[in-house]
């Protein structure tokens, strides 16, 4: 049998077996190696310059970041002084114009006061000229003679004097009364335009638990300083009735005992309430201003003087004497 016949089968291919391929020799290997690092320290060298690059850029970002930053903490600090320049600023405006607001109702409360005063004399001298007539003396000298030396023994005369003197007497008194009634009223209507009168007041310190509550007038001090001497006129009026409303207030807020201080606000008069021993009842602003305008109704003599009163209520910092 032919040598052929033994062998395996090899699909018909008549090529011998395949060779390995040459090994390099020591220097081609080292220097394909050598090759492969540069190749990789290049790269390498790439990438860290590439991340140097952004350290860099990072950097000067970061740097200007910080310049920026020192810029608008610098333009911060200048805008919160303008604010707070401002601030004062508008403080010391509001402050001037409550000044020249109280000062400018006291003068026009003045005139109106004056204006009724003169009304008033020009009413008395009237009425004195009307009771000057011989019936109007008369009744006037009967009625006085009745109540001084009649009166007192009037129980012990007979029925029909009693009867007589009684009639006579009440006709006097018919005719006397409308004179009375005038002389004694101050409600003495003017024909003049409203003006409209504020009465400021504050509580301190403004927020919360009060302290003191402050009303200013528009009147001056003279008012409460010569109380027992001065003639009472329609300012005195008004003060009467102010103060009346503050001690129905206190007893609203339940402090009908705290202490009341009169003092001089801008040249007006001011009156300022102790709370600081006592916890206030209900909203204190709001009660306040309702009683001022309480007062104002219950003030008829100020309506017919054509005087509009109403309340403020404002910051206590703008009631001090330098507006600090």
């Amino acid at each position: 049998m032919p040598l052929s016949s033994a062998l395996p089968d090899t699909g018909g291919s008549t090529r011998g077996p395949v060779r390995s391929p040459p090994a390099r020799s020591l220097v081609e290997a080292l220097e394909l190696a050598g090759r492969e690092r540069q190749r990789e320290e290049q790269e390498l060298d790439l990438a860290m310059s590439e991340v140097a690059r952004e350290d860099v850029q990072n950097r000067r970002s970061i740097d200007e970041a910080y310049r920026r930053i020192a810029a608008l903490k610098l333009l911060r600090q200048e805008l919160e002084e303008r604010r707070a320049a401002m601030a004062s600023a508008a403080s010391r405006h509001e402050w001037q114009a409550v000044r020249t607001g109280l000062q400018a109702d006291s003068a026009r409360f003045a005139g109106r006061a004056e204006e009724a005063r003169t009304a008033m004399k020009a009413r008395d001298e009237r009425i004195a000229a009307e009771m000057a007539s011989p019936e109007l003396v008369a009744a006037l000298t009967e009625f006085e003679r009745y109540h001084a030396e009649v009166e007192p023994s009037l129980a012990s005369m007979p029925a029909a004097y009693r009867l007589a003197i009684s009639e006579t007497h009440e006709r006097n008194a018919r005719r006397l009364a409308p004179y009375a009634a005038e002389l004694n009223s101050l409600a003495l209507r003017l024909d003049a335009a409203v003006e409209p009168i504020g009465v400021v007041a504050c509580a301190s310190p403004a927020d919360g638990r009060p302290e003191a509550l402050v009303l200013v007038l528009p009147l001056p001090f003279a008012v409460y300083r010569e109380w027992a001497t001065r003639e009472e006129d329609l300012g005195t009026v008004f003060a009467y009735r102010i103060v009346a409303a503050v001690c129905r207030l206190l007893q609203g807020i339940g402090a009908a005992d705290a202490p009341i201080e009169y003092f001089e606000v801008h040249g007006c008069l001011a009156l300022q309430v102790w709370l600081g021993d006592h916890v206030v009842v209900g909203d204190l602003r709001e009660q306040t201003l309702e009683h001022i305008a309480r007062a104002y109704e219950e003030g008829a003599e100020l309506r017919a003087a054509g005087v509009e009163v109403y309340g403020v209520w404002l910051r206590p910092e703008l009631l001090t004497e330098d507006g600090a």
